[in-house]
């Protein structure tokens, strides 16, 4: 049995939640619920739950920096949110688990799973870092770091060592510009949607290209790129065009 604690100051939220997980979680207790940060520090202190649904949007005192009063983080922590596609694309960077407003019972149901076959938390302070500093402005800045799950935990890599990424199924086999790969339990589409904006590009079903590492094109029915440590991967018809214009625009000017 996992205890929980609902942080969130809407109460109808709290409400909602609260209800989808006595229906469909059995493995989830409520042991406290709060409508504040600083209610939410009393419980997380008197109670010591694995599991903390907490709210990013509340007045006073926001999720993030209630988190960073917290001196031990030794539960996992679950990002409840209406939709915001900066909070979500930071929450991703980090690798945190999060649920949209209004809560899918699916996903929740799916969320409480991947919990109970976790085997014990990892320590989240670097990755919180990652996403506040994402969130420190309103708006998305230049990814230079990113968490990702592995069969023993989880890494913080450095986005600027990627050199590529394939697919091998729902995981992702990550490529560095030193060092061994690495496997990474997140499919490529998810990878694929984190860091297009960030210089990598899919070229083939199995393949997303940090496109600063080509070092050039081989014309085909689809066509070749070749990294600059010489690693030749194929190139899918229909991103063609769409990859050569992209390294149109990133080819040094005369």
């Amino acid at each position: 049995m996992l205890h929980a604690i609902l942080i969130d100051d809407e109460k109808n939220s709290r409400d909602a939640l609260r209800k989808k997980i006595e229906s469909y979680c059995p493995a989830i207790t409520i042991v406290a619920e709060c409508s504040n940060g600083l209610e939410g520090l009393d419980a997380i202190r008197d109670f010591r739950p694995e599991v903390v649904f907490l709210d990013i949007e509340m007045p006073h005192m926001n999720g993030f920096a209630m988190l960073e009063q917290v001196p031990d983080k030794n539960f996992h922590l679950v990002f409840t949110t209406a939709y915001n596609q900066y909070a979500i694309h930071a929450i991703r960077l980090g690798a945190f688990d999060y649920l949209v407003k209004p809560v899918d019972n699916a996903e929740l149901k799916e969320l409480v799973k991947r919990i109970e076959e976790q085997k014990s938390t990892t320590s989240q302070h670097e990755r919180l870092q990652l996403l506040v500093e994402q969130l420190s402005s309103g708006q998305k800045k230049p990814i230079q770091k990113i968490a990702v799950s592995t069969q023993e935990g989880l890494e913080i890599l450095t986005v600027d060592e990627i050199q590529y990424m394939e697919a091998i199924g729902n995981y992702t086999q990550i490529y560095f510009t030193a060092g061994k790969p690495l496997l990474a339990s997140r499919t490529l589409k998810e990878f694929e949607d984190l860091l297009q904006e960030e210089g990598f590009f899919r070229v083939h079903n199995a393949s997303l290209v940090h496109l600063k590492y080509v070092k050039k094109y081989i014309r085909g029915d689809g066509g070749q790129v070749v990294l600059m440590n010489g690693q030749v991967l194929d190139v899918a018809r229909r991103r063609k065009d769409e990859l050569i214009n992209l390294l149109g625009k990133i080819a040094p000017r005369a």
